[in-house]
């Protein structure tokens, strides 16, 4: 029996079809995209480099603005904030199921594929919650939860990356993908957790690195954000085409 075949045959025996799964990533990440583009649309303006700006910016707002009551310039934002929760809900479903249907790419229960979905699952669980925690109206417990939901999303994306990586059936689209969302994601990530427990313990750097960090965090959020979904359709994608046979 060859190893498309074993997978195959595998795939079938699993409770929940590849199929279903690659059919959740596709509505979640086509969901999060039409989300985020209405609420970008009906967003007022101002980032937090350039609180006067108008209109959205693709390079200078966090994602996490889309969502607030009240945009950066002080405008209401009630539709779009509401569309831009649903839609990350949506997306954080997509990447739980993406991360299941990676696993699976492994021969067998590899310790690879445990630590994927055994990290992944919990922190998609975790920014399910950022939804209800805006920066605006909860600064704190916002931070807490990225913070909360990044570290084991990290390691899951870590796992999934070496395991796209290394079976030879990925095409080189999906492992650039890959590499994409973790180093830029992952870098976003680590200077956010940074800037914050520098801010808890007193520490300010000088104004022109306030600056440059201000407009690089965003940034790599948009870069690691466009790789992720990139990386969960195309691999939803090939799942749903070869059921788990070809990624």
């Amino acid at each position: 029996m060859t190893d498309a075949t074993e997978r195959a045959t595998g795939e079938a025996r699993r409770p929940i079809d590849g199929r279903a799964l690659a059919l959740i990533s596709t509505l979640g990440a086509v969901g999060f995209i039409v989300a985020m583009v209405i609420a970008a649309w009906l967003y007022p303006g101002g980032t937090w480099a350039r609180p006067r700006a108008i209109g959205h910016s693709l390079w200078g707002n966090y994602l996490c603005d889309l969502m607030q009551l009240r945009a950066r310039n002080g405008a209401p934002t009630p539709v779009g904030s509401l569309v831009a929760r649903v839609g990350t809900v949506l997306m954080f479903a997509a990447i739980a199921s993406f991360y299941v249907q990676v696993a699976r790419l492994e021969r067998a229960a590899s310790w690879l594929a445990r630590v994927t979905v055994g990290f992944g699952l919990p922190g998609c669980a975790i920014g399910c919650v950022i939804p209800l925690t805006p920066s605006d109206q909860f600064p704190v417990a916002h931070a807490v939860v990225v913070v909360s939901a990044f570290l084991p999303s990290f390691v899951a994306v870590l796992g999934a990356a070496v395991i796209c990586l290394r079976t030879a059936t990925t095409t080189r689209a999906v492992k650039l993908m890959a590499l994409v969302t973790l180093i830029f994601g992952g870098l976003d990530g680590l200077l956010y957790i940074l800037a914050y427990v520098s801010f808890w313990l007193g520490y300010l750097p000088p104004r022109d690195v306030q600056l440059k960090i201000n407009d690089l965090l965003p940034a790599l959020q948009r870069v690691g954000t466009i790789g992720m979904v990139a990386w969960v359709l195309a691999v939803a994608r090939a799942r749903a085409e070869t059921s788990g046979v070809k990624v």
